[in-house]
């Protein structure tokens, strides 16, 4: 369960698995650690899903030894999953009582798990309108909606005023064809030279650009990070003089 939870969160958000002790041991104070906190829980919530699902099964051995049974979707209804897949434990008996001590180590299908994880969306690039409907589920639905009506034909038997021929089909919604770049935390931190804590810091003091929530994942936009560093080698310039 560790392993699979591990790999989870390095494909999502881009933290690796010997990183989580630091950022859960560290306080609550509304620094940058709060905010990977809340990514990983999102991945928490994320993997649970499909536990609750059925769509990935999970098992459960008793920590002293013993038979290997499969767990009830139905234990994984509950609040906060996040201690059981950091621990990979959970008390089989009492299993909706989040303070009861762990008595079964869990394990997943690795097939089911690997399959998953492999049918995740990528966090490449995105085009402005797929960007614009993250930001705005609404948008998205409208889209939707009209992608599914029938597409209005003009036909003519001569160029019309827009200089078009015969049997030219004309729209009004123009074309985009820019694929802005989206940068991952390691992207960003190699860019910038900057290291984790001190991005988080600039981004909780309004320093740094802001990132996108792709899912529930986070992703700088690579124009927002080039501005943000050219920025910053004008004002060394200024300083210099």
């Amino acid at each position: 369960m560790i392993t699979a939870f591990g790999d989870l969160v390095r494909c999502q958000a881009g933290f690796e698995p010997h990183e989580l002790p630091e950022i859960f041991a560290a306080p609550v104070d509304g620094d940058e650690n709060d905010a990977c906190r809340r990514l990983v829980a999102l991945d928490a919530a994320l993997l649970t899903t499909q536990f609750v699902l059925g769509k990935i099964a999970t098992f459960a051995r008793p920590l002293g030894g013993g038979e290997t049974v499969e767990i009830p979707p139905a234990h994984w209804e509950i609040d906060d999953p996040l201690p059981r897949l950091a621990t990979g434990t959970y008390n089989a008996a009492d299993w909706a009582n989040a303070e009861a001590p762990a008595s079964h180590r869990i394990f997943v299908d690795a097939a089911e798990f690997d399959a998953w994880l492999a049918k995740l969306q990528p966090p490449g690039p995105l085009t402005d309108s797929q960007i614009e409907e993250v930001l705005d589920p609404r948008l998205r639905a409208a889209r939707s909606t009209a992608a599914r009506k029938p597409k209005r034909v003009r036909r003519t038997d001569s160029p019309d005023r827009h200089g078009l021929g015969p049997d030219a089909t004309t729209s009004d919604t123009p074309v985009n064809t820019a694929q802005p770049t989206l940068l991952t935390i390691k992207e960003v931190l190699r860019l910038t030279r900057l290291g984790r804590s001190t991005a988080y810091r600039l981004l909780s003091a309004g320093s740094f650009p802001n990132p996108i929530k792709i899912g529930r994942s986070s992703r700088w936009l690579k124009s927002d990070v080039d501005e943000w560093i050219a920025k910053q080698a004008t004002s060394r310039d200024r300083l210099e003089e």
